[in-house]
């Protein structure tokens, strides 16, 4: 039986990955050959926005901290805003009508999550929101642990390899429920 349900934010309850593409170059643009740059960046796929900014900041003698700061406040003024995939809201109140525990589980730095859906959702309706680059597998076990349960009580939703990848990974998770 499922008791608890993962969700990914990005993409999957919030149609934002554009939001969060297009924050590069928003940020960008206010640098001669910033766009270009920019695209240069995003297709070598240098990591999180904290790299990718890091990088940038090198070629243009820029603070790295400021502009993933501003990058940060752009997308989440937007997404905050942002269209939410259809039925998602239905999704998470039938779950929390019948008692299943629900967590976030984002690359999405974890204040910088927090932040968006505090705006967005309810205060009591995520039993937990863990975000950050890079640790959706170690999110994944620390939820298992919290909630005392067995990897096939759980169920993690997203719309990404990554998703998929910490589920299968975590815990040995022969069993468990994914969906992407």
């Amino acid at each position: 039986m499922i008791r608890c349900v993962v969700f990914d934010f990005d993409g999957t309850l919030v149609l934002s990955n554009e939001i969060k593409r297009d924050g590069f170059f928003a940020i960008a643009k206010g640098f001669p050959g910033g766009i270009d740059a920019m695209s240069v960046l995003l297709k070598e796929s240098p990591g999180d926005r904290f790299a990718i900014f890091r990088n940038f900041a090198t070629l243009f003698d820029a603070d790295a901290g400021a502009l993933t700061a501003r990058y940060t406040v752009w997308c989440e003024e937007r997404i905050a805003s942002c269209p939410e995939r259809v039925g998602a809201s239905a999704v998470l109140e039938t779950l929390r009508q019948r008692a299943v525990k629900i967590y976030a589980n984002s690359a999405t730095p974890e204040e910088a999550l927090r932040a968006v859906i505090k705006r967005r959702y309810a205060a009591d309706l995520f039993d937990g929101v863990m975000g950050g680059y890079g640790s959706k597998v170690e999110n994944l076990k620390a939820i298992l642990a919290t909630e005392s349960l067995n990897p096939g009580e759980m169920m993690m939703i997203g719309d990404g390899t990554d998703d998929r990848d910490a589920a299968h990974v975590n815990a040995g998770m022969k069993g468990s429920h994914v969906a992407v």
